[in-house]
């Protein structure tokens, strides 16, 4: 078999608080260079395009109410898609009443509309690098948010490249990023250990997780036929309610579940995530 090829795919855009993540400082372009040296074949795109045209279907007020709600809604139907069978916690319990009763307040102080506009671009961003991640012809599809870091890219690239190429075909995709750690989210009773190691340099861990699961989609490696088919979820799911891409891709992962399409063992977890997402530290 022929060692697996790889499209990243970076988010940005012109405002961003990372420009380096666009140009030839940025992981992908570091990652790309360390990947073409060991001889992955690879490419990179950097999408920096606003494709919401908002002076056409503008965002209203109500756009930004049913986001809140949706998200919230969302969020209640994760946390007991991750619980399973077990009874709902005290934690759980009160997550949620916390929860309801920020949607409560931002009735009343909400976000600006440019906030949703925002998030319909991100999600644009998401899914024309994974479409053309699949036309690319590559394996495999990184997509990486531009507060996406990685201190030992060197590592990161013998670690990934190991694992594209021995992952069982039963493995759809794979999270690196360590935005949360998994006690944060809660899901430690759905990893269990694999075989599988990491090559890279670095001490982690490979789990599999009993159901799929993610941290943020800042660094998500796809395997590319799981791409088309996510996209085509994503495809019959409305626009509006707007929701931010973590969450859309949430929803799309509950409906694979619970259709059959996804189950166990269809995704890994690298542990510690050998990527950081740099928004989520209070150093920048």
């Amino acid at each position: 078999m022929s060692a697996a090829s790889l499209f990243i795919g970076v988010v940005s855009h012109t405002g961003t608080r990372f420009p380096e993540a666009q140009g030839p400082e940025g992981l992908a372009a570091l990652l790309s260079a360390q990947l073409t040296d060991r001889g992955v074949l690879n490419s990179v795109v950097v999408d920096v395009t606003n494709r919401w045209d908002a002076a056409v279907d503008p965002i209203s007020d109500e756009d930004v109410q049913g986001a809140l709600s949706a998200q919230t809604k969302l969020e209640d139907e994760w946390s007991k898609y991750l619980r399973g069978n077990r009874p709902r916690g005290v934690k759980s319990t009160a997550l949620s009443i916390l929860r309801r009763g920020k949607r409560w307040w931002r009735r009343f102080a909400p976000p600006p509309t440019v906030m949703v506009e925002r998030l319909l671009n991100i999600e644009l961003a998401h899914t024309a690098l994974l479409e053309a991640g699949v036309a690319s012809g590559a394996q495999w599809i990184l997509i990486l948010e531009d507060d996406a870091f990685s201190g030992d890219v060197s590592d990161l690239a013998d670690g990934l490249i190991d694992m594209m190429n021995s992952a069982s075909v039963d493995v759809q995709f794979v999270n690196l990023s360590e935005s949360f750690n998994i006690a944060e989210l809660g899901i430690e009773p759905l990893l269990v250990p694999t075989p599988a190691e990491w090559k890279g340099s670095k001490d982690r861990n490979i789990s599999s997780a009993t159901r799929p699961v993610t941290n943020t989609v800042c660094a998500i490696a796809y395997r590319a036929d799981f791409a088309q088919r996510l996209l085509g979820v994503y495809a019959g799911m409305p626009i509006r309610p707007v929701v931010p891409i973590d969450w859309k891709l949430n929803a799309a992962l509950m409906h694979m579940h619970s259709s059959g399409e996804l189950g166990e063992g269809s995704c890994w977890w690298v542990v510690p995530g050998p990527i950081d997402q740099l928004s989520m530290r209070d150093n920048r």
